[in-house]
């Protein structure tokens, strides 16, 4: 087995009401914080009003920044940035989903570099710069964003979304309080839940070396996932649900799940982002549009794997018919015509993708322009 290495700078605190810790921990990071979020539904369900009391009541002056796009635009972060510098702050909070975690790890880095965030993804901007503190605070299981260094952005212009990593953006604290989920709409939540489940699927499938306790964890995330989510739907209030998709959603994406080795590249997300870069789509469901086809295409090279997930996973031989039952069951079949995507954009989709996914070269099968083209045209 080859050596691995584990990193995870970030303490956690973990648990229905760990929200309440909120403004006591964020006072030993820094007395002004930019207060990061994009969803009105922080100020309807009074989640923001929450946060920004108690950061004022334990001395931190909260300034609120709640202009983050669902796919996070580089204009919006660097106009977070500079908000940030000119009022001098000292922590970034992100209170929200995956979009808003994201933004809130590059504010933080282009708040303290000074410079716009893509210089940092072009390599640009000063590598050795040290993004301001982050805290994070999740309120969707999905993107697992508060247990690593990743950051996905789309820069508008370019239609290209990308991924932006510094040794600097982990999160200095991670608040997951499952209760802050319950009011989750039904639909984000089954999104979210399907990007859990690719998080967890790519990397396992496409795995060329699996180890005993890299395979356990995924198969048991994945299972979790499977199991809670259709529970939520039918019941969004489900407390044990909620908290078991939050687990889920944290250790899928967090070096943890690849402890040991194990870990496979997770290429789908590689195509996904060009569709969710260009027509603005949920990325969840851009993600369960392509999952069908990018499991038979890898298939040939990973059958035991496919097989294995459907074994351990869903109880059936047949791991790919499984995969789609299950997303017929949750609402997630979908075509990328339904999304609104076009035909005629396919082969522009396909060159962003081995433009701004250079990991797609890793996959077990050759993911050239030809093969990406027509698994977008079979997902059609």
């Amino acid at each position: 087995m080859a050596v691995s290495r584990f990193y995870i700078p970030t303490r956690f605190i973990i648990g229905e009401g760990g929200f309440a810790q909120l403004g006591k921990e964020t006072a030993r990071l820094g007395k002004v914080a930019l207060l990061v979020t994009g969803s009105s539904s922080m100020r309807s369900t009074g989640t923001l009003a929450r946060a920004k009391g108690d950061l004022e009541a334990n001395g931190v002056t909260a300034i609120i920044f709640d202009r983050v796009e669902p796919n996070p635009r580089t204009s919006s972060i660097d106009a977070a940035a500079k908000i940030a510098r000119d009022n001098k702050a000292e922590v970034i909070i992100g209170l929200g989903g995956g979009s808003v975690m994201d933004a809130s790890k590059c504010i933080a880095l282009a708040a303290a570099g000074g410079e716009p965030i893509f210089a940092y993804y072009e390599g640009k901007a000063n590598a050795k710069i040290r993004a301001l503190p982050i805290v994070i605070v999740p309120t969707l299981a999905a993107s697992g964003s508060e247990a690593n260094n990743g950051a996905v952005i789309t820069n508008w212009e370019t239609h290209e979304k990308v991924v932006v990593m510094h040794p600097s953006t982990y999160p200095a604290l991670s608040i997951i309080d499952p209760a802050l989920t319950l009011t989750v709409p039904a639909k984000t939540t089954t999104q979210g839940g399907v990007d859990i489940f690719c998080h967890l699927a790519e990397a396992y499938v496409t795995a060329h070396q699996s180890t005993l306790i890299s395979d356990g964890l995924r198969e048991s995330c994945m299972r979790t996932v499977v199991e809670a989510l259709p529970r939520v739907l039918a019941r969004l209030d489900d407390m044990e649900g909620r908290s078991n998709l939050t687990w889920a959603s944290t250790i899928a994406c967090s070096q943890f799940a690849g402890l040991g080795g194990g870990t496979g590249v997770m290429t789908l997300h590689g195509m996904e982002h060009p569709l969710s870069a260009l027509y603005d789509m949920a990325h969840g469901d851009g993600l369960a549009a392509l999952l069908i086809e990018w499991m038979k295409y890898t298939q040939p090279a990973r059958s035991d794997r496919v097989k294995k997930l459907g074994q351990n996973v869903f109880g059936e031989n047949d791991g790919i018919a499984a995969t789609q039952s299950w997303l017929g069951k949750i609402g997630m079949d979908g075509r990328l015509r339904s999304l609104g995507v076009k035909e005629a954009d396919f082969e522009a989709l396909a060159g962003n993708a081995l433009r701004t996914a250079p990991w797609l070269q890793f996959h077990p099968v050759k993911l050239d322009k030809e093969a990406i083209v027509a698994i977008y045209k079979k997902s059609f």
